[in-house]
């Protein structure tokens, strides 16, 4: 399946030639919580995809998962691997800052999320799409992809994660499920409930994370 959406979309086998530039470095946030797992036990979705990957951890457990399950699928990792407006703050006391591993002004996100999936042995499912999550949803939109699961984990300001919810949620199919990261932010989680009301479901948490299923 991955294959198959990397010659639609890259004319190409990314990973072809490719060997890791970096050490193994899956730091990340809330990226195994049990939901992600659980969820895709569950529902068993062919295509997953991932908004806001900073490294990859999160992206890596659910492909990790998808392949012991034996599920011919795919994880799309949706992200401009530039960093977020957080991680860009210099005074941060756990130096985040760092993290971006900067090389002429340019972070090193994408080769980092590169080496981390082959060091991992997920390269066979896991897709980057090196976009904003605007482009990356007309992207997909035009390709007609559809998938059973959304983990949206971009921003954490109450006007994109609400535009992500509604983007994603276009290309969903009925059933499938729509997972956010972030719930304590006061942003992420007015977006989360706004969204609910407006397409009529309910809103699951199971903090830090918060779950909408479509009908």
């Amino acid at each position: 399946m991955a294959r198959e959406l990397q010659q639609r979309l890259f004319g190409e086998d990314i990973y072809a030639g490719f060997a890791p530039t970096l050490r193994k470095d899956l730091q990340g946030w809330n990226s195994h919580h049990p939901a992600l797992t659980r969820e895709i036990t569950a529902r068993r979705p062919r295509i997953v995809i991932d908004v806001g990957v900073w490294k990859g951890a999160s992206t890596i457990h659910m492909a990790k998962h998808m392949q012991a399950l034996g599920l011919d699928g795919a994880v799309i990792a949706v992200d401009t691997f530039l960093g977020s407006p957080e991680h860009w703050n210099r005074d941060r006391p756990d130096r985040i800052f760092e993290d971006l591993g900067l090389k002429h002004g340019w972070p090193s996100l994408y080769w980092q999320f590169l080496s981390n999936v082959v060091a991992e042995g997920v390269s066979d499912l896991v897709l980057p799409v090196p976009q904003t999550s605007e482009n990356a949803a007309v992207i997909l939109q035009r390709l007609g992809l559809r998938a059973g699961m959304v983990h949206i984990d971009a921003a954490h300001e109450y006007e994109p994660v609400l535009r992500d919810a509604r983007m994603y949620w276009d290309l969903l199919e009925p059933g499938g499920l729509l997972i956010g990261d972030d719930h304590p932010w006061p942003g992420v989680a007015r977006a989360a409930r706004d969204f609910a009301a407006e397409v009529g479901q309910p809103l699951r948490v199971e903090e830090p994370k918060w779950m909408i299923e479509k009908a």
